[in-house]
């Protein structure tokens, strides 16, 4: 499965394990009855640390079972949050390693949405982009060979039918807007769907390019 500018965030903790729908760096919080979950542990200087570490296991478990419904609507990518032995519980119990992009160490339940993007992204990002050193002389290359396109509209246009294609973007770079599916054109905002959840045309022709096989690679602002 691709890795694309729309996964989650799984944040776990002692007390409270939270679901998060990202877009980039923008965490939407889940709550509609099954997330977050709230611990209905024992507490207490009297509970035997055996039942304590079952407790643990359990509420860990529970957490990736009511992801997987998420999951099973809309099978997005995602991240895992947590401190250390959180994340070494919920290692040896999830069902769903083979779509987990990385881990963050800590426990953030206590975090922003806000700010918990700004900690996920960079991540997401990294793997979304891999280890490149060679990415500006591909660049340059493409170029000299006439192989580029470039410009929103243009770019936009080559996403939806080129395979294999790799684009090249600013980390910061934002434009309100969309791409039709059908001719791969430019969608002007006023002409945006107000059901839209996505409404920035770069990430819609990330999509695009990831969805195609292609390669993505984000590059320092200027």
């Amino acid at each position: 499965m691709i890795i694309t500018t729309h996964y989650y965030v799984l944040s776990l903790g002692e007390q409270t394990n939270r679901l998060y729908e990202a877009f980039r760096d923008q965490l939407i919080d889940i709550q509609n009855g099954i997330f977050p979950i709230e611990s209905s542990a024992l507490t207490g200087n009297n509970v035997k640390p055996e039942i304590r570490d079952n407790q643990a296991r359990d509420f860990i478990r529970a957490a990736d079972k009511h992801f997987d419904h998420y999951f099973k609507q809309d099978p997005l990518r995602f991240v895992v949050v947590g401190d250390r032995k959180s994340l070494s519980i919920f290692g040896s119990v999830t069902s769903h390693q083979d779509v987990l992009i990385g881990w963050v160490e800590g426990d953030y339940t206590a975090t922003s949405a806000h700010d918990l993007g700004k900690i996920v992204w960079p991540i997401v990002k990294d793997v979304m982009a891999g280890t490149n050193e060679m990415a500006m002389h591909k660049l340059e290359g493409a170029e000299n060979s006439r192989n580029l396109a470039s410009g929103i509209e243009e770019v936009g246009r080559m996403a939806g039918v080129t395979e294999g294609g790799t684009l090249f973007v600013e980390e910061d770079y934002h434009m309100k807007g969309g791409i039709r599916s059908t001719n791969h054109s430019f969608i002007m905002p006023e002409e945006l769907d107000i059901r839209e959840v996505n409404d920035d045309a770069v990430d819609a022709i990330i999509e695009k390019v990831l969805e195609k096989a292609g390669k993505v690679i984000f590059l320092g602002s200027g």
